[in-house]
């Protein structure tokens, strides 16, 4: 019977300690929901600017690659055959006009025009020594001419002296004239001295160097090539033909140089009227003048077939979550809601207009802001959220 009131006892007990802890975990999740009920209650607030979408007129462009080249080009080639001796410059150096710029080997021309001296100088001793017996033969045909005249000399006399003074004579002409001979050849030898001797005919910077010390040249190859310095320079790209009546001379196009962060606008100063049959493009020459450039540099040509209309937004007003594109969308209750957008090319707003940008298209300063266009999830006349984003969130009211 002991044992019966003891469990009894002990049954109760637990059933009572199992109440209380229910009634315990009712009133604790009742305060809890409570509370979150209290958070919910409140909106969360914040200050931002709003931006109208609207629809923007956009330009339908193609992209064509060109380069800057200078409009005085020169191409310096040998003259003479021969082993390089020396190329004293490099590309990008700046020389003067009479600069050397290749020397080609010249032993063999000068050991020519010194052997030539040399003769030269025999040929004016044997002239000394031809001349004082040339001299004394003329006054001796002189004096027997005038002694047979006088009956005081033979023919016989006279005519031996008149054929020792015209042998001399004509011995001192053909001398003469070998020496006129030989200042020929050196007059011959020193111009191809010169010509081995390839200098800068203008002031300018060297764009291509073709040759190297030891190299063997020939006549007419091609050796250096000279950017005239204050010449000024073009851009040349190859257009396609179709847009042969886009471009006309006078017009502008924008011009990009990546090398140099570059987008300027510049007049089109030639655009070549029959097309290359191989290629379907014609010639482009744009005016750079104004511009401090080098020959050589890449870039690219825009070139306007038309206008489009479309929504673009600035690039920094986009939000992206896990890989996904959105905007914070203000309702006519200034309620704030993210709106998944689908997003299409990039341009470059510039004092120009919108570019598209490319991987090397220049970002500078003055060209600050990236715009990105909108082809779906959004509509013009909405609200979207421009400023302080850090702060926007889904649900969010818009002080």
């Amino acid at each position: 019977m002991l044992r019966r009131e003891n469990f009894v006892k002990s049954r109760m007990g637990w059933n009572l300690l199992c109440c209380l802890s229910i009634f315990v975990a009712i009133v604790v999740t009742g305060c809890g929901k409570d509370k979150e009920r209290e958070e919910l209650s409140v909106v969360h607030s914040f200050k931002a600017d709003t931006l109208q979408v609207q629809m923007t007129e956009l330009p339908r462009l193609r992209i064509f690659p060109g380069k800057v080249r200078s409009k005085v080009q020169v191409t310096l080639a040998a003259k003479m055959p021969g082993y390089v001796k020396k190329v004293p410059v490099q590309i990008g150096d700046l020389v003067k006009k009479g600069q050397l710029l290749v020397l080609v080997d010249d032993t063999d021309v000068r050991a020519r025009i010194k052997a030539l001296y040399e003769q030269k100088g025999a040929a004016a001793a044997e002239l000394n020594a031809i001349e004082a017996k040339y001299e004394y033969a003329k006054i001796n045909f002189e004096r027997f001419n005038r002694l047979f005249k006088e009956e005081s000399a033979t023919k016989d006399e006279l005519d031996r002296a008149r054929t020792q003074f015209l042998a001399l004579k004509n011995q001192t002409g053909a001398i003469k004239a070998k020496i006129k001979a030989i200042e020929a050849q050196i007059k011959e030898a020193q111009n191809q001295l010169a010509y081995l001797q390839i200098k800068a005919p203008i002031d300018g910077w060297i764009s291509d160097r073709r040759v190297d010390p030891g190299t063997y040249v020939n006549p007419g190859i091609p050796l250096i090539k000279l950017d005239g310095k204050d010449a000024g320079f073009w851009f040349e790209a190859s257009v396609d033909d179709i847009l042969i009546n886009n471009i006309r001379p006078g017009e502008n196009v924008t011009i990009s140089v990546p090398a140099l962060d570059l987008v300027t606008e510049a007049k089109v100063v030639h655009a070549q009227r029959s097309s290359q049959p191989d290629t379907h493009t014609f010639t482009l020459l744009v005016d750079l003048d104004s511009l401090n450039l080098k020959s050589g540099l890449f870039g690219r040509v825009f070139v306007g077939i038309g206008k489009t209309m479309a929504i673009v937004l600035p690039e920094k007003v986009v939000v992206r979550r896990a890989g996904i594109n959105g905007v914070y969308v203000v309702d006519e209750n200034k309620m704030v809601h993210w709106r998944i957008v689908r997003l299409g090319k990039m341009w470059l707003k510039t004092a120009k207009g919108f570019l598209p940008i490319l991987q090397d298209v220049a970002t500078t300063k003055e060209q600050a802001e990236k715009y990105v266009t909108i082809l779906s999830g959004l509509s013009a006349g909405e609200q979207i959220v421009a400023s302080n984003l850090s702060q926007a969130r889904e649900g969010g009211r818009l002080e």
